[in-house]
């Protein structure tokens, strides 16, 4: 969901003492009128009509962030839940939320109920909130009072799987450094700011928190140039792999025109371009035009010595294969 979807649904919540008495809304949620998200606090029965399923989970997982902010404000929300908020890729579960207390005697548990809406049912669901041994930095946004952006990439880095972190923290830092592949210079000194904000968060967490050092490698190895979650998946599979001398957006001149190439070993001239949806467009012409504009590109590269690998969204199912195909390009241009 966009940040905009999330204010709006929160816009329409119910809560007792302001949009009427206990009573008053007991009694409409009997009437189906409206949804218990928490005690005391409601969603109008119509948000989430004439919707699919994953339509209407994701407006339920809007709308129980939501409510959670407003039954507990003083706690500060991060990790991957708080990410739609930023305009961050993912899916919004709200069992990726974490929240941080404000003081050690508060509560650590809030339970959501089960919602059956028609014939669909979503299971309820159980957060344990964090009791930090210093109260976590914040920032209100959009009514919700959540971490730093720096702290919540990190969260992400030190608690998600590999893939989903890395992809966040991608997107994290393209976001807080503004890059513009047209002005390099000037996004990459931004970048490596962006870059030393997060590991400087990421040194503030206790030497023993689970994940640290992933979150450390994470916030020295992602790169604001990948402009899709399948680009930063193929470079986190490259990285991994020890693959080194890797950059992203490398601008490369042929002849009158100037590319540039998702994820290159420019000392090899090896250019990996991923192929996402969105390059195509999402009619028929378009993907004519797309298909025939990048195989123009592809032959002008060649021209000017480079290899060119292409990876689909499909490929990211095997990317051992993608891996091993890169590998044996690298040991042919190095002559081995």
């Amino acid at each position: 969901m966009t940040p905009d979807e999330i204010t709006a649904i929160r816009s329409q919540l119910l809560v007792v003492g302001v949009h009427g008495t206990k009573v008053q809304l007991h009694r409409r949620c009997k009437a189906r009128e409206i949804v218990r998200l928490l005690s005391g606090i409601y969603v109008p029965t119509a948000a989430l009509a004439d919707l699919g399923v994953q339509q209407r989970r994701d407006v339920v997982f809007a709308a129980r962030l939501s409510a959670l902010s407003i039954r507990l404000p003083s706690h500060v929300l991060s990790g991957a839940a708080t990410a739609p908020l930023l305009g961050l890729p993912g899916e919004g579960r709200l069992e990726e939320l974490i929240a941080y207390a404000p003081t050690r005697g508060c509560s650590r548990i809030v339970r959501f109920p089960s919602l059956t809406l028609g014939d669909q049912r979503i299971p309820g669901v159980t957060l344990r909130t964090c009791r930090p041994c210093q109260p976590a930095a914040s920032v209100e946004f959009l009514g919700f009072r959540i971490a730093a952006p720096s702290r919540i990439l990190v969260d992400c880095a030190r608690t998600c799987s590999d893939e989903q972190a890395f992809v966040l923290a991608c997107a994290g830092l393209a976001r807080a450094s503004h890059f513009n592949r047209f002005r390099p210079s000037e996004s990459r000194a931004r970048l490596a700011e962006a870059r030393r904000d997060l590991l400087a968060e990421a040194s503030l967490l206790p030497v023993n928190t689970p994940g640290r050092r992933r979150a450390e490698w994470i916030a020295r190895n992602a790169n604001a140039g990948c402009e899709s979650p399948g680009e930063a998946l193929v470079l986190l599979a490259l990285l991994r792999a020890g693959i080194s001398g890797l950059t992203t957006q490398e601008e490369v001149h042929c002849r009158d025109n100037t590319y540039f190439i998702d994820i290159a070993l420019p000392a090899l001239k090896i250019a990996i371009e991923f192929d996402g949806r969105v390059k195509y467009g999402n009619t028929v012409e378009e993907v004519h035009d797309s298909v025939e504009a990048q195989q123009r590109r592809q032959r002008r590269l060649e021209v000017e010595g480079w290899l060119v690998i292409r990876v689909r969204w499909s490929d990211l199912r095997h990317m051992d294969e993608v891996v091993a195909q890169i590998q044996a390009a690298i040991r042919s241009r190095l002559g081995r």
